[in-house]
């Protein structure tokens, strides 16, 4: 199996930092940055339609040393209401933590969570770091980043409710194994999961960094899947049937860091994608494309 993709296009957000989550729902877009004290709604066309507090920082970016890191999201029916959730990364104890925003964001306001008991569960797990999240049925999949010392991407498997009942939430954690060549090491970014064709996109990204807090140079970003991945969340080694480098698809990819990616629609066998960057400078990119799978 392979991928057709389209840039369809793409716009900077020089005033929004450190995308790395989106999300879309009823039209809207959930845009998400690692260090951003706001949430930023935009709609369909990358127009700005409100933003929410998550946190009471007033600069542009939050230091490096407090900040959550709320590095993915999901959208998840929670006691019958559709929410946003978002996770920090575990990389570091104040970043155990997480949003709830239970949507329309209008009439809500977020809450903080805690779930560094969980955390402690995975000792499997070398060095966390927790960059993706999809809902994949009555299952949460969860991945963790590895790095340059640390070169093994983990995918964790739980229950969608696990921040509530963190002792006894059920684990499953499996290696995602990347058999193709790459530049580097290339950990997972974020996930995204395709519930008709029962596929799981994954965002692969190089960085020239040892350890799961500081930065390094940005190297090249990947789209890659897993087919049939609902038979596969058993504990063994999953494998990626295929990738992509996206900086061959199109030139506007280069040197990006891409950290988020949600399905907008499908039509016919077309899915169409959105996209978000971190440059690690202040700044976020977005992007729209369509994906067209074939055999």
């Amino acid at each position: 199996m392979k991928a057709i993709i389209t840039l369809l296009k793409f716009l900077l957000l020089s005033d929004y930092p450190s995308g790395s989550s989106i999300n879309y729902h009823d039209g809207l877009l959930y845009v998400i940055g690692d260090d951003a004290s706001k949430l930023l709604v935009l709609d369909s066309n990358y127009n700005e339609i409100n933003t929410v507090s998550f946190f009471d920082h007033q600069e542009k970016r939050i230091p490096k040393a407090k900040k959550a890191d709320l590095e993915t999201a999901v959208i998840l029916d929670v006691n019958g209401q559709e929410s946003l959730l978002a996770l920090g990364s575990a990389a570091t104890k104040e970043r155990e933590r997480g949003v709830l925003l239970p949507l329309p964001f209008a009439d809500n306001q977020p809450q903080h969570i805690v779930y560094t008991s969980f955390i402690k569960r995975l000792h499997q797990i070398p060095e966390m770091n927790i960059e993706g999240a999809a809902i994949a049925g009555d299952h949460l999949i969860l991945s963790n980043r590895g790095n340059e010392n640390h070169p093994v991407n983990h995918l964790i498997v739980t229950a969608t409710d696990f921040w509530k009942r963190q002792e006894d939430a059920p684990i499953t954690v499996s290696k995602l194994i990347n058999p193709f060549p790459v530049a580097g090491f290339a950990g997972v970014s974020e996930l995204c999961y395709v519930e008709q064709e029962d596929v799981l996109l994954v965002i692969l990204s190089s960085e020239a960094t040892g350890n799961a807090y500081d930065d390094g140079t940005i190297g090249d970003s990947y789209i890659g899947w897993v087919k049939d991945v609902s038979q596969k969340l058993n504990g063994k080694d999953i494998s990626l049937d295929n990738i992509v480098n996206l900086s061959d698809i199109d030139p506007a990819f280069k040197g990006e860091k891409i950290e988020g990616i949600c399905l907008a629609a499908v039509k016919d066998k077309d899915w169409y994608l959105h996209l978000v960057s971190d440059n690690d400078q202040g700044a976020s990119k977005l992007f729209h494309i369509k994906l067209l799978m074939e055999n």
